[in-house]
């Protein structure tokens, strides 16, 4: 006797009928761009935002930064044309300070890193307060001036020459507005150092021209 067919839905084997699939419930916003978006914000009239990414010092070799005046470097090569110990006084005072522009070394550490007499060092330095762009904060410690010289990181926040001084040991991120902020109400820094108005550098000196032996040629001819 022949079989009957199965029924609609009714499992080919012989088993239990088979349930129907049930459709995936689709969200009401997909495929209209909703989905991934991030929140939105409110802002008040007449305000707008943007949206930057984080700078992080960390890319820079030895989580620090530094920054240096074109102006500053320019003035300084032509200020001191013949004074080579001022240069390097001051190229090692750049190169060895800590985020914040705090450079931690006596007068005679530096003497004997640049193999000079201190009193040499001494008046390098005197020249350099002179025209604003060193402050002695303590004795065997100087800060340049973050206008022309600045090195950035974090630092500890006790270390720094500033009124945050006091306050528990925290880290922070060196902000060179607000660095010179701190520094302007410092009243134990000088003015020379505060408005930074570097002295105009020596006019240069005239060469005298000798005679090469290409003008006594036309001379003859």
């Amino acid at each position: 006797m022949a079989q009957p067919l199965n029924a609609p839905g009714q499992d080919p084997t012989g088993g239990e009928p088979r349930k129907k699939r049930r459709a995936p419930v689709r969200s009401p916003f997909e495929g209209s761009g909703l989905r991934d978006r991030a929140p939105v914000f409110s802002l008040p009239p007449g305000h707008r935002a943007t949206v930057e990414k984080n700078s992080r010092s960390d890319a820079f070799l030895g989580e620090s930064f530094a920054m240096d005046s074109q102006e500053f470097l320019v003035w300084l090569s032509k200020y001191f044309p013949t004074d080579i110990l001022a240069l390097r006084v001051i190229l090692f005072l750049m190169g060895t300070q800590e985020p914040g522009g705090l450079v931690k070394a006596t007068q005679q550490h530096i003497g004997d890193e640049l193999d000079v007499e201190r009193v040499h060092v001494n008046r390098v330095l005197g020249a350099l307060y002179r025209v604003g762009i060193v402050h002695m904060v303590r004795r065997g410690v100087y800060q340049l001036n973050p206008r022309a010289t600045l090195r950035g990181g974090t630092l500890v926040v006790n270390d720094l020459p500033t009124p945050f001084a006091g306050q528990r040991k925290a880290k922070m991120r060196v902000d060179q507005l607000e660095l010179i902020s701190a520094l302007d109400l410092d009243p134990k820094v000088a003015e020379e150092f505060k408005e930074l108005v570097l002295p105009k550098p020596p006019p240069p000196k005239q060469r005298k021209r000798g005679r090469t032996s290409s003008d006594e040629g036309r001379r003859e001819g």
